[in-house]
């Protein structure tokens, strides 16, 4: 029943002979007894923006370390963002454990045989387990959806259920296409639905979800996986000091910085901090009229502050020069003055330059990638940039002054955006498109060769996304 380091699905779940009656507990026969979870060594570390702790952390793990799934090149394996019926292809055939010759015939329209998805598929349609769609397209780059997946994974497991003749779903009735296999996933407990009990088959399925539900699969058949020993993540290099020893740890607000051409202020945030080490630096730019420093209170400024704290780093929240527009995007001058600040602080205090993690809402995500990165990224060697409900590149094929190769070894970059942050859906703010700005800039700069990721939340608008910032944030320290 072994299959290389998983067994395979097909035939075990067969044994199982599930009756999902869902008026009354699932019966079942006698499953194969479980092993006993072991503890066994992971080749790879954490995907950058999983780290312990973050939700589908196991699942997500026990995909990575028995190789069912790499991620992406990056490092990064985006559990927010949809799964597409192509990438679920892939998952479920390596899960299997089968190996599949595909030739050179085409089942499909859309999955040619140069898509990395083409032996998956393939597999797929050879085994019975999809049939594609009228238009004889399989609809590899679609979302896939928790109906779809449910009707894999039923026609993957040989089970015949018995679903009640009466639906338990308000959402869905006994005709519906995915009824039985709804049933049948919902029946074997490996999914809970949700608390107004539908099960909403139309929703799409996320990366971190498809883990969750293939992890639950093999707990099923197979009894827990095993326990994994990580490694470590290599750091994003040596200290790199700036030496400075001038300055007082300490929390002040509104003092004042001038580069010579435009003067400002901004609040400083390092009390918890002590001159014996180099440390690191946050750098947090505010969206379009400044709310998060005029009223740092009741913005994400005190959630970075707890990070900095929780991870040693300074946190400096500064005010844009321009002060007519109140914007930091509108002007070169005040990227260059943010960059200014920075060089200004690592001459009062001992900065680590390789510990440089730019944050920016809406127009201040736009700065960091159209200004920070863009024109002004001379002045450190490594971090990450967080960039939330913006960040977008606007015609450019390259940067307007070069990344230093250390940059571009030791820095990573990160989107994180609200599905409805758009004007067409209505929770865009004015007729910015941040949607379509972060695809913009996590493209340009992945083009560039910067490691980098996307994630867009499903739901959620311009002011629900403010809070993923810190938590984004704190992945990627978490990692480090």
């Amino acid at each position: 029943m072994l299959a290389t380091h998983r067994r395979r699905i097909a035939g075990v779940m067969a044994i199982l002979t599930v009756t999902v009656t869902l008026a009354g507990p699932v019966s079942a026969g006698t499953a194969p007894a479980a092993e006993a979870a072991a503890t066994k060594p992971c080749a790879t570390p954490d995907f950058t923006d999983v780290p312990r702790g973050a939700n589908f952390y196991d699942p997500i793990t026990w995909l990575r370390c028995e190789q069912i799934s790499t991620g992406y090149t990056n490092g990064s394996y985006a559990p927010h963002q949809q799964i597409t019926r192509g990438e679920t292809a892939q998952l479920l055939y390596r899960f299997s454990g089968e190996t599949h010759r595909a030739g050179t015939h085409i089942d499909f329209t859309d999955v040619p045989t140069s898509r990395s998805a083409f032996t998956a598929v393939s597999w797929m349609q050879a085994k019975g387990y999809t049939a594609g769609y009228a238009n004889g397209t399989f609809g590899a780059d679609r979302p896939i959806t928790r109906g779809e997946l449910a009707a894999f994974l039923y026609r993957m497991s040989d089970d015949q259920a018995l679903a009640p003749a009466t639906s338990p779903f308000p959402d869905m009735s006994t005709r519906d296409n995915f009824y039985t296999p709804a049933a049948w996933f919902y029946g074997t407990g490996m999914v809970s639905g949700y608390a107004d009990g539908t099960f909403r088959p139309h929703r799409p399925v996320t990366r971190g979800e498809s883990a969750k539900f293939l992890y639950a699969l093999e707990t099923r058949v197979n009894g827990a996986p095993s326990t994994y020993t990580v490694p470590v993540r290599e750091s994003s290099g040596p200290v790199n000091s700036t030496g400075g020893k001038g300055g007082i740890y300490r929390d002040a607000q509104a003092l004042t910085f001038s580069n010579g051409t435009v003067s400002s202020q901004y609040h400083l945030y390092a009390g918890h901090l002590n001159g014996t080490r180099p440390h690191g630096i946050v750098i947090h730019l505010h969206g379009d009229g400044g709310f998060e420093y005029r009223e740092p209170q009741w913005s994400t400024v005190p959630a970075y502050e707890k990070l900095a704290e929780r991870h040693g780093l300074m946190l400096v929240v500064p005010g844009t020069p321009d002060q007519g527009t109140n914007t930091w995007w509108r002007k070169d001058s005040s990227g260059k003055y943010a960059a200014d600040l920075l060089r200004d602080l690592g001459k009062k205090y001992d900065l680590d330059l390789n510990q440089v993690y730019w944050t920016g809402y809406s127009g201040g995500a736009d700065t960091v990638a159209r200004h920070m990165m863009n024109s002004h990224s001379a002045g450190w060697t490594g971090g990450a940039a967080v960039l939330v409900a913006g960040g977008g590149i606007y015609g450019q094929k390259a940067p307007l002054r070069p990344i230093s190769s250390a940059l571009m070894k030791n820095y990573e970059m990160h989107w994180v955006v609200g599905a409805d942050d758009t004007p067409s859906r209505g929770g865009a703010s004015g007729n910015f498109d941040a949607v379509h700005a972060a695809r913009l800039g996590s493209a340009f700069y992945s083009g560039q060769g910067m490691e980098t990721s996307l994630t867009i939340k499903p739901g959620m608008d311009h002011w629900e996304i403010a809070p993923s910032g810190p938590a984004k944030l704190a992945e990627v320290l978490a990692s480090r």
